[in-house]
């Protein structure tokens, strides 16, 4: 019973890691118009959390050696709550509450691999995914469902609604005792240690924080660039946009078969050759279409699943574990927040998607290598 309230803290806690950030992308348009805003500043709303989580990363090692677990799991989904429902105020406190929400979510995102290490040794992979899948599937029916009932409440009352979670959270850990997730205290190995000498010492954390930087990169270059690429092959604005629904809502099944596949080595063959097949079904039309997003959507939510995974297992010891969680983490959603810019000013450079796609093509590839070397077998 202990056991299964830890792992329900674990679950609830993951429905708030992406609601706020990537369902607020269908409001776009109409914060626009509400608040007579331009798309550069919309664009703030996903481009400062992903700032926010490198840096409320690098804090939160420290964080849980000083407050312990259950206090900021207390504190962080406090901070959602009220910054959540603040939010839609004013364009001030659409930017402070954005970016508190970020530095929120950044503690989360290192807090949950930590929580898992505590809760089973047996059945890490299971959790994780089962953690995955959580997140993927609230963050997938919060975009679906915000804009009709924006229609119906407005899009502040939906934005609003994205509260609920950290709510719910509050709720379940008035029932779980303090000590449920204990402080972790130190090996020899990695007391006290800085995530910079972290970084600077363990080559496993270094390689670890190139694959979750790479795959990060690659996910949000395709979340905001795919509808646009779509409309340049052909596809209408309608289309596209639901193309990229379907590129989110299959990565709800593809946190699964995580559990499926044992072999690591082969996983990333597989992820290697998902994206390949996904690029080459851009230059189909119509189905061509349908299909890529499919492969993309799946491969990666599966390398994410994947990357999540190999942090939990890093180590046998709790501490070691949130350092790498926290240096993979900061400078792994850093090099996310950049790459969406940087290939941007590549297409306008260029004017053509052919230079992106040759480098996403690289960044695919050095992202397999990275996992190879990760791998156990």
């Amino acid at each position: 019973m202990f056991k299964n309230i830890k792992i329900l803290v674990i679950l609830i806690t993951a429905m708030n890691l992406r609601l706020a950030v990537t369902a607020v992308t269908p409001l776009f348009s109409a914060i626009q118009q509400s608040l007579h805003v331009a798309s550069t500043f919309t664009a703030l709303l996903v481009t400062l959390p992903l700032i926010c989580f490198a840096i409320g990363a690098i804090l939160t090692p420290r964080l849980i050696r000083t407050f312990g677990i259950v206090p900021l799991l207390w504190g962080t989904n406090g901070l959602l709550l009220v910054a959540t429902l603040l939010r839609p105020a004013t364009t001030a406190t659409l930017l402070a509450g954005t970016v508190l929400i970020g530095l929120a979510i950044a503690v989360l995102n290192v807090l949950i691999p930590t929580m898992i290490a505590q809760t089973t040794t047996t059945a890490v992979t299971r959790l994780t995914s089962a953690y995955a899948v959580t997140m993927n599937v609230v963050a997938a029916l919060g975009t679906a469902v915000a804009i009709p009932l924006a229609a119906s409440w407005g899009w502040q009352l939906v934005l609003r609604s994205f509260a609920l979670p950290a709510g719910l959270a509050l709720l379940v850990l008035a029932r779980l005792p303090r000590q449920s997730f204990p402080r972790p205290v130190a090996s020899n190995s990695t007391q006290q240690s800085s995530l910079w000498a972290t970084l600077r010492h363990d080559a496993y954390a270094r390689r670890l924080t190139l694959f979750m930087g790479l795959q990060s990169l690659i996910f949000y270059s395709l979340t905001a660039w795919l509808p646009t690429i779509f409309r340049a092959l052909g596809a209408s604005t309608t289309l596209a946009g639901n193309l990229l629904a379907v590129f989110q809502l299959v990565g709800i099944p593809a946190a699964l078969v995580l559990n499926l596949l044992t072999n690591q080595r082969r996983l990333l063959w597989g992820l290697l050759g998902g994206y390949a097949l996904g690029g080459i079904s851009l230059l189909g039309s119509g189905a061509g279409w349908w299909l890529a997003a499919i492969l993309l959507g799946f491969t990666s939510s599966l390398i994410f699943t994947l990357a999540l995974n190999l942090i939990a297992t890093s180590s046998a010891h709790v501490t070691l574990i949130a350092n790498r969680s926290a240096v993979a983490q900061s400078l792994g959603y850093l090099l996310a927040a950049v790459g969406p810019v940087l290939l941007g000013r590549l297409h306008d450079s260029w004017g053509s998607w052919l230079p992106v796609s040759l480098v996403l093509a690289g960044l695919v590839l050095l992202t397999f290598v990275m996992g190879l070397r990760l791998a156990r077998h």
